[in-house]
């Protein structure tokens, strides 16, 4: 692997060259080999300049996608040969101002319902939390004259719901297909045509989000395509564009491709583009970021997803989303959902299916045998694990739910199975449903805790209960209706701008699919409940052109749609709290159609970034915009939020879903010029609005609130500002992960490692590096380079020592000691184990537990060899040296030249030796093996990030045991090797307690108690004991530990979009 011949301009060539180089490096883990785009100036031929300058430096080229009209003039390159120097190769090219690399995005995943959970509900209910019904009702909104551009997998358009055509007289007006059937990641090579129809993707998802925003339902009488009951989109009448950026895989695109569909839907004169792709944590500054605020500027309306992380915890809202001219929208529960019920005794109740086996025949009679009446009177968590009932073999036996540490749904099932029963059935021992995976062996089924009292009841009676198995459905209310959806990726950004802007419909939402998306998902008709803020987004777009319909203003500024949809969003509650969920979870709440299309005051700005205590920023100047007939009186106070903490005492490492908790304090204080004003009609006023911090009672806490400003013209809806800050230094937050409990509990300790730090270790077994020991090149050591926060880059180099610094030994072989040297690391569990460059532009941050976005650690050896002059990976010549490790800090930019800018560490000096194995070093390879084999193991038994499972909340010993990573001074790079095992561990038993004592139950009522307080270590003791109102993920109180995944879903292990459907959709698997 050669990696770009001129290294020591990693820091991005635009130092000394002419064409600036923005965004990921070649080698980027998502980069598209040997693909590039390169911006022209306005009005120049690109094609014809770039083809003569590639044929001057002999470089063969094939283009991928372009575009050249008022917004945008690029040319996308698929060069072929050699292409890792490209600063090299696309140096001197004329009237070009920028190149950047080509990075993949993987297509958004929905969570999909399964057949049964295929029937709509009316109108009336799908759109009466958001104004929709009303805007209709009262205003006569219904999207006509507006066009809402789709980019995604293409729609069919054939489906009678969207018109059943394309082109002049039918809803979708027209589009573009940018890549083709056949683009996937396997073959990214795009092949357009015109005709942007999706009838091969596997869940249909453009046609889907199309629906979402203007399906009419309605009437339809075309065989196959009835649905059960009729429905609309939030905009019926709208227009709609395809644009296709993904083939019949739908599995990845390209930036490029993405880039393209948003100025061509632009050019198209679309009033509105709706994306629902992307996922972050990421940086806005890469193309298609940057062109959904360019057309934003020229008032085509942006909408993005904010991403389906919200399990990874806080600032993981993706790109295209982040646009500071674009408009990032989050995900909250609808309000009913249909489900199945069974009959018992002729009374209907909810009920869901186990995943593993769902074999029950509509009309079947379950023989019932109650395992243990008295299960429920007792709290009884373990019911079937050693009092199986003998009368249960070729019966239904019923078992009460409990504790998922002490068994989940397979295990439970698992005991019916062994006692011979027929069916297993699970009964709640709260009144949510939880969706299961069950067991195997035999069919299995969730059924709710009303259904497993009545049966109970009935047999306690001396009766014998009549159950009946029926698919039918009926209208299930979701408990967690209008609050955020546990999938929903949280902000702030990660420049701390206010992320995601608001929110819409995102959880169990019924649209269209083709008929080959429901052929695959074994659809009756081509209608399908997903889930997602790829809902939520098109949901928000419908909003929004019902809102642009009643404006009538054609070319409206960005700001100010922006302004009308967040003034009168509704902020909404933490589930089963008093307190508004944070601005950095729902922005200004959910989107509220009638209220924005209506009102006639317009305050600005709509959102105030307050920045770090460092960056504070104490005054704002509101803007009251009094647009009606007559005077109007405002009365202005404040809301506040609950604060999010998002990070542990004494624990660098960012907590997720499962330990990030919400308090009622560290609120800022708000003071207004004037708490009341009257504005003339048709006329503006100025309100200073002055901030005071509060005082930070834990590490960067995310407070925020809303500017409520009642007007005497909408008694109704009052205005809202969300407003939000970080308490403490957040560019002083480790990008490096030095001391985490929590990760090595939750992560390393199960993977076998006996340390979590960063930092370069003495050998394979992990062991502490002093200074002065010896590394053999041959066995290798181990590297940990932990990212507890995403950076705008981070690498790793090679510094050399005492003579070996003053001799000529490395430009002998090849390495050019004036510029970094940068190692090669291999893959310790990666399949192959691959070899990668130690440079990362973007590192997301790293999580516990899933797949990307926010991966668990990389476990990296050190085989001493880096890259040389060339490009190329060579050993290290033998002597002495240091590794120093660098991340760029939050605020700071790769090319700083102040190294206060970067979190720096430094290893202790070692000798490389690249002699024979030495004795003491012969366990080494084994010890990676287990440690292969050990994560291997951990990460099957994980949820990927598109799923609402994660790990548990478990507490193990000290993370920094054995640690022997020096950490230098972030602002000086001067470094310190200690070589003591110690160095992290002074933290551990603050750092237990308070991760042990978080209550994520969803309650607003936990007290502090004693088995909450702090470690009476003197060296991180806290002085405060939050009171935890809420946990984002609103699990169930934390259990015993476990290294288990645990439930992650809302009060009592109730899932997002209220776990009722999670069984069919498969989030909720409790094995």
């Amino acid at each position: 692997m050669q990696l770009t011949g001129i290294l020591a301009s990693l820091l991005l060539a635009s130092q000394t060259l002419a064409l600036v180089r923005r965004g990921a490096p070649v080698d980027a883990p998502n980069a598209l080999t040997c693909a590039f785009l390169i911006d022209f100036e306005q009005g120049v031929d690109g094609h014809a300049l770039l083809n003569q300058h590639l044929a001057g430096k002999g470089v063969q080229w094939t283009e991928r996608t372009s575009i050249n009209n008022k917004f945008a003039n690029f040319v996308s390159v698929q060069l072929v040969g050699d292409c890792q120097d490209a600063d090299t190769i696309f140096a001197g090219l004329p009237r070009a101002s920028s190149f950047s690399v080509v990075t993949t995005r993987p297509a958004p995943q929905p969570v999909i319902s399964s057949a049964e959970v295929g029937q709509p509900i009316s109108d009336e209910a799908y759109h009466s939390i958001t104004g929709v019904n009303d805007a209709r009702n009262k205003l006569g909104l219904t999207g006509k004259g507006i066009t809402v551009a789709i980019i995604d997998s293409g729609i069919y358009y054939l489906h009678p719901a969207l018109g059943g055509g394309i082109g002049k007289g039918f809803k979708v007006l027209g589009g573009y297909d940018l890549v083709g059937d056949d683009y996937s990641a396997a073959n990214p090579v795009p092949v357009p045509d015109d005709d942007p129809i999706d009838n091969c993707s596997g869940n249909s998802h453009g046609t889907h989000v199309a629906g979402i925003v203007a399906a009419d339902a309605r009437n339809i009488v075309e065989p196959g395509f009835e649905p059960a009951v009729p429905f609309t989109g939030v905009a019926y009448e709208a227009n709609l564009l395809a644009f296709r950026v993904f083939g019949c895989p739908a599995d990845n695109t390209g930036t490029d491709i993405i880039t393209a569909a948003i100025y061509r839907a632009a050019d198209a004169g679309a009033d509105i583009i709706n994306l629902s792709l992307g996922g972050g944590p990421d940086y806005a500054d890469e193309p298609d970021t940057i062109a959904a605020s360019i057309v934003g500027k020229y008032g085509h309306i942006v909408l993005a997803s904010a991403g389906n992380s919200g399990a990874k915890g806080l600032q993981v809202t993706g790109n295209p989303s982040n646009a500071q001219g674009g408009l990032s929208v989050a995900s909250f529960d609808n309000t009913v959902t249909p489900l199945p019920y069974s009959l018992i005794d002729d009374q209907s109740y909810f009920y869901g299916l186990g995943q593993n086996n769902a074999s029950f025949v509509e009309g079947q009679v379950l023989d019932i045998v109650v395992n243990d009446l008295t299960a429920d009177d007792t709290d009884l968590q373990t019911d079937g694990a050693t009092n199986l009932n003998p009368a249960a073999k070729g019966k239904a036996l019923l078992l009460r739910w409990g504790s998922t540490t002490q068994g989940g749904s397979s295990k439970r099932c698992g005991y019916a199975l062994a006692a011979g029963a027929a069916q297993c059935i699970l009964y709640g021992n709260t009144d949510e449903l939880v969706g299961i995976a069950g067991n195997k062996g035999l069919p299995s089924m969730f059924l709710s805790r009303a259904g497993g009292l009545a049966l109970i009841a009935k047999i306690k009676a001396g009766g014998k209960p009549n159950f009946v198995f029926t698919t039918k459905q009926k209208p299930y209310p979701i408990p967690t209706a209008g609050t955020i959806s546990s999938f929903s990726s949280p902000g702030l950004s990660l420049d701390l701008e206010i992320k995601p802007d608001f929110g819409g419909l995102g959880g169990q939402v019924y649209s269209t699919v083709s008929v080959h998306a429901a052929q695959v998902e074994n659809y009756a008709v081509p209608y399908g409940s997903y889930s997602g803020t790829s809902m939520a987004s098109p949901y928000s777009a419908g909003v929004t052109a019902l809102l642009l319909q009643q404006r009538q203003a054609r070319g409206i500024k960005f700001e100010e749609v922006r302004g009308y949809l967040q003034n009168t969003a509704s902020p909404r509650n933490i589930f089963k709290s008093e307190s508004f969920n944070s601005v950095a979870y729902q922005g200004a709440g959910l989107v509220n159609a009638f209220f924005a299309a209506s009102t006639k005051s317009l305050v600005l700005p709509s959102a105030i970034a307050l920045n770090d205590t460092e960056n504070f920023k104490p005054a704002t100047v509101l803007t009251i915009q009094n647009n009606d007939v007559e005077p109007v009186t405002y009365e202005l106070s404040y809301l506040n939020a609950a604060t999010v903490n998002g990070y542990l005492a004494g624990d660098d490492f960012t907590q997720d879903a499962t330990t990030t908790t919400f308090t009622e304090d560290q609120h800022a204080q708000l003071s207004f010029s004037a708490n009341s004003l009257t504005i003339a009609a048709g006329e503006t006023a100025r309100v200073t609005v002055q901030f005071t911090e509060g005082t930070a009672l834990g590490p960067l806490p995310i407070y925020s609130g809303y500017i409520q400003i009642s007007a005497s013209n909408q008694a109704d809806y009052p205005i809202h500002v969300p407003y939000a800050g970080v308490l403490g230094s957040y560019k002083s937050k480790p990008i490096w992960s030095r001391d985490s409990d929590s990760l090595y509990s939750r992560w390393g300790q199960p993977t076998g490692l006996p340390s979590v730090s960063t930092g370069l270790y003495a050998d394979m077994d992990f062991n502490a590096l002093t200074e002065g020991a010896v590394i053999n090149a041959t066995t290798g050591a181990g590297l940990l380079a932990v990212a507890s926060s995403t950076t705008r880059g981070a690498f790793i180099e090679i510094i050399p020592q005492g003579l070996s610094k003053r001799s000529s030994s490395l430009e002998a072989a090849g390495f050019n000691t004036s510029a970094p040297i940068y190692i090669q690391l291999t893959d310790l569990i990666g399949e192959g184990n691959p070899v990668t460059a130690a440079l990362f532009v973007p590192m997301q941050r790293h999580s516990y537990a899933g797949a990307a976005p926010a991966a668990p650690p990389n476990v990296w050896g050190f085989f001493g060899r880096a890259y040389n002059a060339s490009g190329y990976a060579a050993a290290l010549p033998q002597g002495e040296y240091k590794v120093k490790f660098t991340a760029v800090k939050n605020f700071c930019v790769l090319d700083s030249k102040n190294e206060a800018d970067f979190d720096i560490i430094l290893s202790p000096k070692f000798k490389l030796s690249t002699g024979e194995v030495e004795p003491s070093s012969s366990a080494s390879s084994s010890t990676a093996s287990s440690v292969a084999t050990s994560t291997a193991s951990s990460a099957s038994s994980v949820a990927t990030s598109g799923s609402s499972a994660s790990t548990g909340t478990v507490v193990g010993s000290s993370a920094s045991t054995g640690t022997a990573v020096a950490t230098g001074s972030a602002s000086t790079g001067t470094a310190v090797a200690t070589g003591s095992a110690a160095t992290g561990s002074a933290a551990t038993g603050a750092s237990t307690a308070t991760v042990s004592s978080v209550d994520p139950s969803g309650s607003a009522s936990v007290a502090p108690s004693a088995s909450v307080a702090p470690s009476a270590s003197a060296s991180v003791a806290p002085t405060y004991v939050p009171v935890i109102i809420a946990s984002p993920t609103y699990a169930a109180p934390p259990a015993p530990a476990t290294p288990k995944p645990t439930n992650l879903y809302k009060s009592s292990a109730v899932s997002t979009v209220a776990s009722a459907f999670a069984a069919f959709a498969g989030l909720a698997l409790m094995l």
